[in-house]
């Protein structure tokens, strides 16, 4: 896992923000890292100066990776660059290359946030892909130069799902590499009732209902946090009551120094629904912290 990270670029600031967390991951991960141009055939005349633009952009990279590691030390950086469409482009690399991550920002050169813009080259990635794909929000940048690591502790949502849980390995492995904190998080959810004037509510202690519900989501995360300690993991889990999971996970992420937060496209809410209007989707919409999305459709 995470031998080969791949970096789309289009030549923007923007695009090139992602670039400090593709070369601490590469870093820490010892991985292989391809930079990837895919130009229009209108352009195809300037794609000499793309050549040497993604070459010396490989160049800064290496070198960012190599500080402080040993002369001797292998870094590979590749530069790529290719006619066609970007989406249909970056897919085909990942199948013909082996690429384990894509990492991206979730901007496009537009400035149109991924969920605001059906059709963008980050959303259609992200749709087709079956391998994590980590979105950067412009906001995740502006503590950058304060950081010693940028990833110094993961968020891992789950709903209680089979669904969800399919971001644990992902979450375990990024964990056990850079040797950081997992911190499990689930949302019990409040009851919620309308008086139909039948007065059937009457005869409910909703109170009771709420606190039953976080008494068997705590047991049912401490079980999870036992499990990941048992594979020598640092492990905590937080609980809390809420109606908007989504919410919650934002608010958790400004009280807390989580630097990535790691989760599946799909939860409880089943196949029938992709991104848009999910928990992943608002999010990575409405919140500042890096994400890391495991596509579940597709595995």
């Amino acid at each position: 896992m995470f031998e080969r990270i791949l970096l789309p670029l289009d030549g923007s600031e923007l695009s090139e923000m992602a670039l400090p967390y593709v070369e601490e991951l590469a870093s820490k991960l010892n991985s292989e890292v391809i930079l990837y141009h895919v130009q229009g055939h209108e352009n195809a005349h300037l794609e000499h100066m793309h050549q040497i633009y993604l070459e010396r952009l490989a160049e800064n990279v290496r070198k960012n990776i190599l500080k402080g590691k040993p002369q001797e030390t292998e870094v590979r950086v590749t530069a790529k660059i290719e006619d066609g469409t970007p989406t249909e482009n970056i897919c085909n690399l990942v199948k013909s290359n082996n690429v384990d991550l894509i990492i991206m920002t979730a901007v496009s050169t537009s400035g149109l946030k991924v969920g605001k813009m059906i059709g963008s080259v980050s959303d259609q990635v992200c749709r087709t892909v079956p391998i994590p794909v980590m979105l950067l929000r412009p906001q995740a940048f502006k503590q950058i130069e304060d950081k010693k690591q940028l990833i110094n502790r993961i968020l891992l949502p789950v709903d209680g799902s089979e669904l969800s849980k399919q971001a644990l390995p992902v979450g375990e492995e990024l964990a056990s590499k850079l040797r950081i904190n997992i911190t499990l998080f689930q949302m019990a959810n409040i009851t919620r009732f309308y008086d139909d004037g039948s007065g059937a509510t009457a005869y409910m202690d909703f109170a009771k209902l709420d606190e039953n519900e976080k008494i068997r989501v705590s047991a049912e995360m401490t079980v999870l946090e036992k499990q990941l300690k048992g594979k020598d993991l640092d492990v905590s889990n937080i609980v809390t009551s809420g109606f908007d999971a989504a919410y919650e996970i934002i608010e958790l992420c400004k009280k807390t120094d989580i630097g990535l937060i790691v989760m599946s496209t799909h939860g409880r809410s089943g196949l029938g629904r992709w991104i848009f209007g999910s928990v992943a989707e608002k999010v990575l919409h409405y919140g500042e912290v890096p994400i890391l999305l495991v596509n579940t459709r597709a595995t």
